[in-house]
């Protein structure tokens, strides 16, 4: 006799609007006792969500992280023990690194390599300054900016050694991150299935810079911090 299943996960139906309010509540109450009285409508409202949304996404983008929703105010100014937001990474074993972010503006969607080692860095700035791999790479970001995809900010306010400081790709080279986002905002389809789609599609879209960056840096040889 075959082993009978358990019942099926429910399908991803998008985040309530219940989910930007709590954001919104949150900021003005941002402490332990309301967050504990408020936690089933946190659960229902945006982790049980996010958690169906990755569940959904896992086999074409890799296993996933969803981190927690208490802060580390050990070294902070600000002592407010919970995040205004919920972020998750999705990544495949060596690949890039695939996130999602959800605030009360809406929600973010973004890939690539993010934070570079040290040996990935001089990798990219390599490849960046080389004539063929770096005006390709200049190529995908002019191409993905016509999909809404940005660049994050340059890290460093001027060209490392021993680049001159007029490159042609001197933006580029000030780089330890190189990723592509979205910001989405919080369009009606973020409250259905239809959500899913839209930031797949993000991620999809990041395909040929995390190509690139397969191609010319790959992963760090150094020993690698785990999230």
């Amino acid at each position: 006799m075959a082993a009978s299943r358990g019942p099926a996960m429910p399908a991803f139906t998008g985040w309530p609007k219940d989910a930007f309010e709590f954001f919104d509540s949150l900021e003005e109450n941002n402490n332990r006792e309301w967050f504990q009285e408020h936690k089933a409508r946190y659960d229902r409202a945006i982790r049980e969500p996010m958690e169906l949304f990755l569940a959904s996404v896992e086999a074409e983008f890799g296993h996933s992280h969803l981190f927690r929703p208490n802060r580390d105010t050990r070294f902070a100014k600000d002592k407010s023990p919970y995040k205004t937001n919920i972020g998750a990474i999705v990544r495949m074993d060596g690949g890039p690194m695939t996130y999602i972010h959800l605030d009360q503006a809406g929600v973010m969607a973004a890939s690539g390599y993010y934070l570079m080692a040290t040996d990935q860095i001089a990798r990219f700035r390599a490849a960046v300054d080389d004539d063929a791999s770096g005006p390709a790479l200049a190529q995908i970001l002019s191409t993905a900016a016509k999909a809404k995809l940005e660049p994050g900010e340059a890290a460093l306010k001027r060209v490392p050694s021993p680049y001159p400081k007029d490159h042609p790709r001197a933006d580029l080279l000030k780089r330890k991150s190189m990723t592509l986002h979205r910001n989405f905002g919080q369009p009606a389809w973020l409250h259905t299935a239809k959500a899913r789609d839209q930031i797949v599609a993000a991620w999809r879209g990041c395909g040929p810079l995390n190509d690139w960056l397969a191609r010319q840096v790959g992963p760090t040889e150094l020993p690698e911090a785990r999230w």
